[in-house]
């Protein structure tokens, strides 16, 4: 049991899990309930947990077969990951990302189904060949895999908006034009985040795994034009963080959310900005590794800021 957790990588299917239950119930509920006045949601507290699954399902199937395919690089550079030591057989690791991507696959139609509009399914396909397609030629591309992955890091989010976008057609609220605005707004920054900091955590992670990378012909940016241009790549990514959290943060100065203001200013910029001093001190793989797990701590901050931001608005309304 724990070689597939450790395959499918639980911790980050975890993170994934968390970031779209506290989405749902903490800032698509709540502008339901105060935009739109009612208690009518996308989904039921079952369907809920159906579409998260459906996603860790897929993302599963794509760390699978991610696995699959880095077997002989894994082998020889990361010996402990489940296939490469030999846990899980690759015939098994095949059945297993078809059985979780076909899953996956048909819980997304099932609710397409279930939000009058079955053709949502066609995303959730759309995904899981991507992913595979990731996996199999478009990683070892200079920065093309990056932003595949992390475009695909970022779509819950978007995939939710879908969702949520068709329900709000079938009902007949006023204000619900407005609702959509807020979750946009709300979409926006989250799905921003997301792609930002993934694609940042990709390419530093490119750079510690140069040496493996280039003797198996995976031309990342740190094998194609080396560690400085992949630092400087990595790091434009880190001010555009800053600039759109900037963009926000000035928003809610304007509003007077002071507290939600620092929070950004206090639990994101000041962590990016200590990365990125971090980044340009690293030269060993131990430094980038550091770098990458720092990164995984500032998109769990992010998330965080959903209950915080909750708290905030509950606070100020009591």
């Amino acid at each position: 049991m724990m070689a597939f957790l450790r395959l499918i990588r639980i911790t980050n299917l975890l993170i994934i899990a968390l970031s779209l239950l506290l989405f749902y119930y903490l800032i698509l509920v709540p502008v339901h309930f105060n935009s739109l006045h009612t208690t009518l949601v996308p989904f039921t507290n079952f369907e809920v947990g159906l579409f998260v699954l459906s996603v860790v399902l897929v993302a599963a199937a794509g760390n699978i077969i991610n696995d699959y395919f880095d077997f002989q690089l894994d082998k020889e550079f990361k010996p402990d990951r489940p296939l490469a030591a030999g846990k899980i057989s690759l015939d098994s690791a095949v059945y297993l990302h078809a059985a979780l991507a076909f899953a996956g696959m048909g819980i997304g139609f099932y609710l397409g189904w279930k939000n009058n509009n079955y053709r949502i399914g066609y995303v959730y396909i759309i995904s899981v060949l991507l992913l595979y397609v990731y996996s199999s030629y478009l990683k070892k591309l200079p920065l093309v895999g990056n932003l595949v992955i992390s475009m695909l890091t970022a779509f819950p989010f978007l995939l939710l908006l879908l969702f949520e976008a068709n329900f709000l057609k079938t009902i007949n609220f006023e204000g619900a034009a407005y609702s959509l605005l807020i979750l946009i707004w709300q979409v926006k920054f989250y799905s921003g985040f997301a792609f930002i900091t993934n694609l940042a955590r990709e390419v530093v992670k490119d750079i510690e795994d140069k040496q493996g990378d280039a003797e198996y012909n995976i031309n990342t940016v740190a094998v194609q034009f080396g560690d400085t241009t992949a630092k400087i790549i990595a790091a434009f990514t880190f001010l555009v963080l800053v600039a759109g959290i900037g963009y926000f943060m000035k928003s809610f100065l304007e509003s007077g959310a002071i507290k939600e203001f620092l929070y950004l200013g206090i639990a994101l910029v000041m962590p990016v900005v200590i990365v990125l001093v971090l980044l340009f001190k690293a030269k060993e793989q131990k430094d980038y590794h550091q770098v990458s797990l720092c990164l995984k701590g500032i998109m769990l901050l992010g998330i965080l800021s959903m209950p915080a931001f909750y708290t905030f608005h509950k606070l100020m309304a009591a």
